[in-house]
């Protein structure tokens, strides 16, 4: 008759708790997610500032010259956005990893909408900036259009940059409530930061949504994404860096997962 088999010590053990070297790359793993987190909260900002700076709403004369004579100072603001957008994407992938145990399916649709959200702002922020050179630029053949058609469409270029952002908020407010709810869900998170940013999510999407419906009211959405999203964010990234996530419970949660094919 045949013995049944008893899992011993060492293999219970490895089971129910997360073995040293997993809890160290799991520990590398959510630090990589908070620095990355940290990175577009300091960099955003900045190269936002630096459109900011150089761009005169309503004034394209004026635009057009102040572009022209910090022309490195705007490819400095480029250099961000484009970091940004790596950054973006290179945080879609490790928040898959670290989530995957709550549900691949929805995991997946979150990094999917972070990874879209850098697409639109990489197409968007960049190509505009782009076209922006070019217009500025004083090519030969731009002579074909006069001096204040072109500064026409510089200032379009820039101020289409600024209302992307319904565009690509759309898909970064659906990323954070998926986010917010695989928080919520985890066990190895505190289910707090999952319902902040599923709130920071739904206040990206009234932005977008609201903005489209209602233009005179972009300077309130504005304000209530502002007020929405930086707590679920920073608290999220916060915790990442100094707490990190529950080793033992998200071994638990992934070895559920595999049973189940999630």
């Amino acid at each position: 008759m045949a013995t049944p088999l008893v899992p011993d010590r060492e293999t219970t053990t490895c089971t129910t708790t997360a073995a040293p070297a997993a809890r160290s790359r799991l520990r590398r793993l959510t630090r990589v997610a908070g620095i990355l987190y940290l990175a577009i909260f300091v960099l955003y900002p900045l190269s936002a500032a630096v459109r900011s700076t150089l761009v005169v709403p309503g004034d394209a004369a004026g635009t057009a010259r102040n572009i022209a004579a910090s022309e490195s100072l705007f490819r400095w603001g480029m250099v961000g956005e484009a970091t940004v957008v790596l950054v973006e994407i290179a945080l879609a992938g490790v928040l898959y990893a670290l989530m995957r145990p709550v549900s691949r399916s929805v995991s997946l649709a979150a990094a999917l909408a972070r990874a879209g959200e850098g697409v639109v702002m990489a197409a968007g922020n960049l190509l505009t900036s782009i076209m922006t050179l070019v217009l500025v630029g004083g090519a030969g053949y731009l002579t074909a259009l006069s001096t204040e058609q072109r500064d026409a469409l510089a200032l379009a270029f820039q101020e289409a940059d600024s209302s992307l952002v319904l565009v690509w908020g759309l898909l970064f407010g659906l990323h954070l409530v998926l986010l917010g709810w695989l928080v919520y869900q985890s066990g190895y998170l505190p289910r707090l930061v999952g319902g902040l940013l599923a709130l920071a999510g739904f206040g990206y999407l009234a932005q977008s949504l609201g903005t489209l419906v209602a233009p005179e009211l972009a300077g309130v959405l504005s304000t209530v994404v502002l007020v929405l999203a930086v707590p679920g964010e920073l608290a999220f990234s916060g915790w990442l860096l100094v707490r990190g996530v529950d080793a033992d419970a998200w071994q638990r949660r992934a070895l559920a997962a595999r049973e189940c094919e999630l």
